[in-house]
C-alpha cells in the first residue's frame, strides 16, 4: 500500500526550482516560508526545517527541509500530503516550501451486495470528501468496519480529476450475513437418554447495521420432554466498537450448557451485558464486561454435596468480566475472569435461598477464571492447556456452584458429575500432525485430521455439605480423532478412562464422547 501511496503522491505535483540556482550553488537560507500548512502544528513545522537553515546551503539542504517536512506530515498520519519546492529566487535567505494537502474528491463504496452503502461510507468519516484523511485514524474505522466475518473492506486510492486531490474507492468483498449450525452430541446427565441436538439460525446484517439477532434449542432426539432448551439473542454494536448484549433462555433441562451460561434447573433467564473493547495492539486484545441477569427457577439439581431442593427461587446476579487474548508465532494465549455477585434486596428473600440450599444467603460473590495456551510446534505437532476455576467463601445455591464432568471439563465422565463452591479442572493435550495426507481416499472433503491424547483433572469443594463428603475429584486419560473439513464439518470421537469414581461412574468405566457439526 506504501508503494501506491508514493506513486499517487508522485503525480500530485512536481518540485521545481529556478534556473538560475545551480545544483552546486550555495547561498544562506534563514527563513523557511511554508505556504498552505493546516494540519499539523506549527512547532512540528519548526523542528522539520530548522536544522537546514544557516549560512552556505545548498539546493540538497533544501531537498532535505522538504523531505523532513514531508516525513513530519506522513508521520503524523497524513499520507496524501506531498510538499514541493516551487521555482524561486533566494533573495535575503528566504526559502519557499508549498505544501498541498489533498483532500477527497470523491468517494464511492463499490461491490457491496449485502451491506448498506450510507452505512460504510458513514464508518469512514476520514475518507468523507473534502477531508484530507489521516491514514492512522482511518485504519482504526476500517479495523471497525471490518470486525464482521461476513465483509472485507479494502481503499483503493488514485489521484483525483481535479489537481492536488485524490479519489477513493471503498471496495467491499461480502457474502450473506445468515449463519447456522446443527450439532449431534452426546453430552448428556444421569438418568436421561444419550443424544443430544442442537440447532442454531443468526443474522448478522439486521436493520442494514450489523446488528445481529439470533435462535438456538438443545433438546434430546426421539424425547424432547427430557430435556428442551429455548434462547434468543441480540446484539447491537455501538459507536467506538462497543456491543450491548442481550438474551433469553428457557430451560426445561437438569443440566444444560447454552454458550458461556451454566442451566441447572427448569426456569428462565433474562439478561444483558455490556462489552467494551480495551486499548490494546495487534499481538493483545483484550475487552471488559458488565452484565446483570434476572433468573427464575422452578428446581434444583440434586447432585453430590450440591444440597439442592425442588423449590422455587428468582434473583437478580451481576457480573463484572475482563477477557484478553495473545497472538505469537505458533501460541495463542486466552485468560478470562469475572466477578459474579447478588444483592440482597433484588429478588429472592432468605426463605428462599435457605431453602434452596443449606445456610445458602441472598448476598453472596464468587470469582470464576479461565486460561487456555495453544501451541504449534515446527514438527507440526500441538500441544493444549486449558484451567477454569471458581473461588468462593460462602454456600452457593447449585445454579452458581461450580461444575465438573463431561467433554468441557473431565472427559470420561457424564455432565455436571460433581458441583462445589469452590473448584479446579485442568486439562493437558497433545495433537498430531495433519493425518490426511495418509488417507488420500478423503479427497477435499476432509481438510484436517488430528489424534489427540489427554489428561484431564477436576476438584471441588463443597462449603456447609449437608453430607459426610466435602471434597470431590474426578481424573481421566485418553484417547481421540478430530476431523475438520467441507465448508465447516467438525467431528471428534473420544475415549476416556476414568481414574476416580464418582456417582455413576467407577474407575475403569471408559467412555466414548462424540459429536458431529457442521456450520455456515
Amino acid at each position: 500500500m506504501l508503494w501506491r501511496l508514493l506513486a499517487l503522491l508522485a503525480v500530485l505535483g512536481v518540485n521545481g526550482w529556478g534556473a538560475a540556482q545551480a545544483q552546486s550553488a550555495s547561498f544562506d537560507v534563514f527563513e523557511y516560508r511554508v505556504e498552505g500548512t493546516t494540519l499539523i502544528p506549527a512547532l512540528a513545522v519548526e523542528k522539520a526545517v530548522y536544522p537546514h537553515m544557516g549560512e552556505q546551503k545548498t539546493l540538497a539542504d533544501v531537498e532535505k527541509a522538504r523531505e523532513a517536512l514531508e516525513k513530519a506530515y506522513h508521520g503524523a498520519g497524513y499520507l496524501t500530503v506531498l510538499v514541493t519546492i516551487p521555482q524561486q529566487r533566494v533573495n535575503e535567505g528566504l526559502v519557499r516550501l508549498t505544501v498541498t494537502e489533498a483532500p477527497v474528491d470523491r468517494l464511492r463504496v463499490v461491490e457491496s451486495r449485502y451491506f448498506s452503502q450510507g452505512d460504510i461510507r458513514a464508518g469512514v468519516p476520514e475518507l468523507a470528501e473534502g477531508q484530507v484523511p489521516n491514514f492512522q485514524d482511518m485504519q482504526t474505522e476500517l479495523t471497525a468496519l471490518n470486525r464482521s466475518a461476513d465483509r472485507r473492506i479494502t481503499p483503493v486510492l488514485r489521484p483525483g480529476k481535479t489537481p492536488g486531490t485524490v479519489e477513493v474507492d471503498l471496495k467491499v468483498q461480502d457474502k450473506l450475513p445468515l449463519h447456522g449450525s446443527a450439532e449431534l452430541n452426546d453430552r448428556y446427565s444421569p438418568d436421561t437418554s444419550r443424544t443430544r441436538a442442537n440447532a442454531s439460525i443468526r443474522w448478522d446484517n439486521l436493520w442494514g447495521r450489523q446488528h445481529s439477532i439470533g435462535l438456538s434449542l438443545q433438546t434430546v432426539p426421539g424425547a424432547p420432554n427430557e430435556s428442551q432448551v429455548f434462547s434468543a439473542n441480540y446484539t447491537w454494536p455501538l459507536k467506538g466498537g462497543d456491543f450491548l448484549a442481550f438474551y433469553g433462555v428457557k430451560s426445561d433441562s437438569d443440566v444444560s450448557a447454552v454458550g458461556t451460561l451454566n442451566v441447572v434447573g427448569r426456569g428462565d433467564i433474562l439478561g444483558a451485558r455490556y462489552i467494551r473493547p480495551l486499548p490494546g495492539s495487534e499481538a493483545f486484545f483484550h475487552s471488559a464486561s458488565f452484565g446483570v441477569d434476572y433468573k427464575d427457577f422452578d428446581q434444583s439439581v440434586n447432585l453430590i454435596g450440591s444440597g439442592g431442593f425442588n423449590t422455587p427461587i428468582q434473583y437478580t446476579p451481576f457480573t463484572i468480566g475482563w477477557d484478553g487474548t495473545w497472538l505469537a508465532e505458533r501460541r495463542t494465549t486466552r485468560a478470562g475472569l469475572s466477578f459474579n455477585f447478588n444483592v440482597q434486596g433484588l429478588g429472592g428473600d432468605e426463605q428462599e435461598f435457605a431453602d434452596k440450599r443449606f445456610k445458602g444467603r441472598p448476598s453472596y460473590a464468587y470469582l470464576r477464571g479461565s486460561a487456555s495456551q495453544e501451541r504449534t510446534l515446527e514438527s507440526g505437532y500441538g500441544v493444549a492447556l486449558r484451567t477454569t476455576w471458581q473461588l468462593a467463601g460462602q454456600p452457593l445455591i447449585s445454579n452458581e456452584q461450580f461444575a465438573i464432568g463431561g467433554v468441557d471439563t473431565v472427559r470420561g465422565y457424564l455432565e455436571s458429575a460433581a458441583l462445589g463452591e469452590s473448584g479446579l479442572a485442568l486439562s493437558l493435550e497433545g495433537k498430531s500432525r495433519n493425518l490426511k495426507a495418509h488417507f488420500p481416499s478423503l479427497g477435499d472433503s476432509v481438510t484436517e485430521l488430528h489424534a489427540i491424547a489427554f489428561a484431564d483433572a477436576g476438584l471441588v469443594r463443597v462449603l456447609e455439605p449437608i453430607t459426610a463428603t466435602s471434597r470431590f475429584s474426578l481424573a481421566s486419560l485418553g484417547l481421540g480423532l478430530r476431523l475438520k473439513g467441507w465448508h465447516g464439518l467438525d467431528a471428534a470421537l473420544q475415549w476416556a478412562y476414568p481414574l476416580k469414581a464418582v456417582g455413576d461412574t467407577r474407575r475403569g468405566d471408559h467412555r466414548f464422547h462424540f459429536s458431529v457439526a457442521y456450520e455456515w
